[in-house]
């Protein structure tokens, strides 16, 4: 059990020591009691701090970083104990990579099959792909009254290529709903 953070978006005051307190207070921790807020994280970080978090008692907020992926395949559960601005259990925001940067390209949860509370939104990240293969519905307990998300449309078409050209993961799972591009990412 480690103790999550409330900063919401506020900028770190020194980005070279955000980085080393998110995995000191993650490295090993199973259950956060509070907040997953993985914020203004740069494009070479590495996440692998977070691969055993399995539950999230309050909300997860991923913004404004420009790592390409995040080390979250473990992650079963989030409660929503509390919500991010009143209202979400899982905010995606923002995560587009600075000239050169990929930006974040997929969530990679492929073990979160419960929100007990809260909703999902997800806008801003230009190089996300997955995210609406995902069948939610399945995701949300049947009492979340908080059952929405959102995906806002673009201003504007993507100026290039779609970024998600790989393999469409969505012929090699059963149901179609995937994480990610390959097998193991197919939402059970």
């Amino acid at each position: 059990v480690c103790t999550g953070t409330d900063m919401k978006l506020l900028r770190p005051s020194s980005p070279e020591s955000h980085y080393e307190t998110l995995r000191h207070l993650y490295q090993g921790c199973q259950v956060v009691q509070g907040n997953l807020e993985l914020t203004y994280l740069p494009a070479d970080a590495d996440t692998a701090f977070l691969k055993d978090i399995k539950e999230v008692q309050g909300y997860v907020l991923i913004a404004e970083n420009q790592v390409s992926g995040l080390e979250l395949q473990s992650l079963r559960i989030i409660r929503g104990t509390q919500l991010f601005q009143d209202r979400y259990a899982l905010a995606v925001m923002g995560n587009a990579g600075s000239a050169g940067a990929p930006g974040l390209r997929q969530l990679g949860m492929r073990h979160l099959t419960e929100i007990l509370k809260g909703g999902v939104r997800i806008e801003r990240n230009p190089e996300l792909c997955f995210q609406e293969t995902i069948l939610w519905s399945d995701i949300f307990h049947r009492h979340n009254e908080f059952r929405v998300w959102g995906f806002p449309a673009p201003l504007a078409p993507p100026a290039h290529a779609s970024p998600c050209a790989g393999p469409d993961c969505r012929a090699l799972c059963a149901e179609g709903h995937c994480w990610g591009e390959g097998k193991q990412d197919c939402q059970t």
